[in-house]
């Protein structure tokens, strides 16, 4: 018996290779993100980890692709999280916001440059601002003066277990009534002008760089930095500690992506399918035509090999059959033979028995 792989043609084989690599290609394109602070996206500036963090904090991990989805989980037993929303949340979308802080629901907002947050921020009745000019530390950095360390020691259950948060291209927060969570050292100040120097207008001082404010029953939890969250600062001093202290304090983790263009195509397209009930009729109703489709193909394609092709022993050369053979018994004797051949088959070699039978007769 020839081994199966041994029928298949190098181009064809060739064809299948470079099929299987492609549809592996859109697979991964389709269920990855490049944006930065995305959800799904696993390079440096992404926040999968922090997405695979508070999946491994016995909390449920939830994308919200629109804000109406704020009043599906309970107030007070989830955080969500905001990081750097490319754009500025309507009147209503706040409002929706809103209601959940002030319900008892806890609200992650992390920005630097972009006034987005400071909007979203003033809509739901919170005092606490972003500053917006660029922070640098000329003593306590990590790797450069652009990566200040702040203090987190404080008494807040927020900061429990944390000493320290290191920030990337952060800006200060402008508490007003908030708690002050992290500060950073004496030797920091604002580099207004973007030289990369301590000019003689510019002060060095203590700046907050994360602080939480009361609204309603809930919580406002603002960071100088969005950064601190994306995998490639995870792991730098404190960072990982403070998201981890945050999220466990919450049984469901809402990442909020409304508002930053950060879902893959696949991942969107199981959101829309989730929230449109005769779409998925549609779907399900186009994969079973395709399936169907696909299952008639590959019967007719078996049938087609199963003809007689070069080489093959024919069937009907061991029939026992003479001159003058009955049709049905020469069917029959076939059939019995050969039980597994659908009736096309089955006709075909009984054609040929009954064409030896009268070549038989002409013989004689």
């Amino acid at each position: 018996m020839t081994p199966p792989w041994r029928e298949v043609s190098y181009p064809r084989a060739l064809v299948v290779a470079l099929a299987t690599v492609l549809a592996i290609t859109l697979l991964y394109g389709g269920l990855t993100s490049t944006a930065a602070f995305g959800a799904y996206n696993s390079a440096w500036d992404g926040a999968s980890e922090l997405r695979d963090l508070a999946d491994r904090q016995d909390s449920e991990t939830v994308l919200l692709q629109n804000t109406t989805t704020y009043a599906d989980h309970p107030p007070n037993q989830s955080i969500a999280i905001v990081l750097s929303p490319d754009a500025e949340y309507t009147p209503r979308e706040a409002d929706r916001v809103e209601a959940f802080v002030r319900e008892g629901g806890t609200l992650i907002v992390a920005e630097d440059f972009d006034p987005e947050p400071d909007a979203l921020l003033e809509a739901i009745g919170a005092e606490v601002r972003f500053n917006g000019s660029l922070l640098r530390d000329e003593r306590n950095h990590d790797t450069a003066p652009t990566f200040p360390v702040a203090d987190a020691r404080t008494d807040h259950p927020y900061t429990a277990g944390v000493d320290r948060l290191t920030l990337n291209r952060g800006t200060p927060v402008e508490p007003g009534n908030a708690t002050v969570l992290a500060t950073t050292s004496n030797y920091s100040y604002l580099d207004t002008n973007l030289d990369g120097d301590l000019d003689d207008t510019e002060t060095m001082q203590r700046y907050p760089v994360a602080a939480v404010e009361s609204v309603g029953a809930g919580d406002v939890v603002a960071v100088g930095d969005p950064s601190i969250f994306i995998n490639a600062m995870l792991d730098r001093q404190g960072n990982r500690a403070f998201a981890r202290t945050l999220l466990g304090s919450h049984d469901t983790a809402l990442v909020d992506v409304s508002h930053l263009d950060a879902l893959p195509p696949l991942v969107r397209a199981q959101f829309a399918l989730r929230g449109a009930p005769l779409l998925q009729i549609t779907v399900g109703l186009a994969l079973v035509l395709v399936v169907t489709y696909l299952s008639e193909a590959g019967a007719l394609a078996a049938r087609a090999r199963h003809r007689f092709a070069p080489g093959e022993p024919d069937p009907a050369l061991d029939a026992p059959v003479g001159p003058g053979a009955d049709r049905e018994a020469a069917a029959a004797w076939v059939r019995e033979r050969h039980p597994d051949w659908d009736a096309e088959r089955v006709r075909r070699v009984t054609d040929r028995v009954m064409a030896r039978s009268s070549k038989g007769q002409d013989d004689d």
